[in-house]
């Protein structure tokens, strides 16, 4: 009888701390899912990506080591039971707002849409509005802050800017997560990507793209080392948006071998250094404010690859560079030394 009274309090715990865990994190994440189709390539030449004006809130939820702690020390009792609960969704809510204010100019859509941008620029034969110009637009900004546009705004857009398509940005979700002591934590991104024409509003591709990275760090050290460094936890987030902006390349049909050009680590130590984001960014500019032509920018834009390309073969003649997709669909470069044999003294 003892037995079964504790095992039903165990479960009336367990159903509070479920009902108090996802209460308020429901999303409705209901999307109609359209594939993209190649032959939808050639009505497609000048895009615009857009995200929305609001920028989402972060979850976070990094105290699953503390909980479980917590609730073997609470053993069966109900009331301590709850109030431990209490206690954990309280840290967790002061969690979100610290982290979120910590990163308050950041805006998640704004940087998966440059990400989204640049590799567009690498990968495709696509001509593609600098995100800068969307801000500058008065008409255009008005219109981004509608949640639902009709066949009427897509066009007024598509004449504001010049374009054919729009790439529409929104994220579902983000944040940080950790399983606890036997799993690393990781990043997480969920976001909704819609592709239309300006001329009709047609869906051309929507999907939902979503992806995690994990955190390189003792997990026993990821509250504290988060709370220190605004700047630790940007660049977490930066990294699973750009799988997320590599894996949109993908869906879309286009090779993505080049990214491994964007990799911040790509260049360092070398004496002749390109950052062709930067640079791609800069051409970009020059062919929207018609100071150069289409033509010249795919001319100029594929001498500027492989000047690129180029860096990394002068530096690393005897290497041969491989590309692969991780289980997260991140890019990684690897280096194999071609020659196993050991390089000769020199003769001075």
């Amino acid at each position: 009888m003892y037995q079964a009274t504790n095992l039903r309090l165990i479960c009336i715990t367990i159903i509070v701390s479920l009902l108090i865990t996802t209460g308020c994190n429901t999303t409705n994440t209901n999307t109609s899912h359209t594939p993209y189709k190649k032959e939808y390539s050639k009505y497609v030449n000048k895009v615009a990506i857009l995200y929305p004006t609001e920028n989402p809130e972060m979850s976070v939820n990094i105290r699953t080591d503390d909980k479980f702690l917590s609730t073997l020390l609470m053993g069966p009792a109900i009331v301590p039971q709850i109030l431990m609960q209490i206690a954990h969704q309280s840290a967790k809510r002061n969690d979100v707002r610290i982290f979120n204010e910590m990163i308050f100019d950041l805006n998640i859509d704004e940087v998966l849409c440059k990400k989204l941008n640049t590799k567009l620029q690498l990968c495709s034969h696509l001509h593609v509005v600098p995100q800068e110009s969307l801000t500058e637009n008065k008409v255009v900004w008005e219109l981004l802050e509608k949640k639902d546009k009709g066949p009427k705004d897509y066009q007024k857009i598509g004449t504001e800017l010049g374009v054919d398509t729009l790439i529409e940005i929104k994220t579902i979700s983000y944040g940080l997560r950790d399983p606890g002591i036997f799993s690393d934590p990781y990043a997480i991104i969920k976001a909704d990507i819609k592709m239309t024409t300006t001329s009709e509003g047609t869906v051309l591709w929507r999907d939902i793209v979503q992806a995690k990275t994990a955190i390189e760090m003792d997990p026993t050290d990821i509250v504290s080392s988060t709370y220190e460094d605004a700047q630790f936890l940007r660049e977490e987030l930066e990294k699973v948006v750009d799988v997320v902006s590599e894996e949109c390349v993908e869906r879309l049909g286009f090779d993505t071998n080049y990214t491994y050009l964007l990799d911040k680590d790509y260049l360092k130590d070398k004496k002749n250094k390109v950052d062709i984001a930067k640079k791609l960014d800069e051409l970009n500019d020059l062919r929207y404010d018609k100071l150069i032509t289409d033509t010249d920018y795919n001319e100029k834009r594929l001498n500027l690859i492989e000047r690129a390309k180029s860096v990394k073969n002068i530096h690393h003649i005897n290497a041969q560079i491989n590309v692969a997709n991780n289980e997260n669909r991140q890019v990684i470069v690897e280096e194999e030394n071609k020659s196993k044999l050991p390089t000769l003294p020199r003769r001075d």
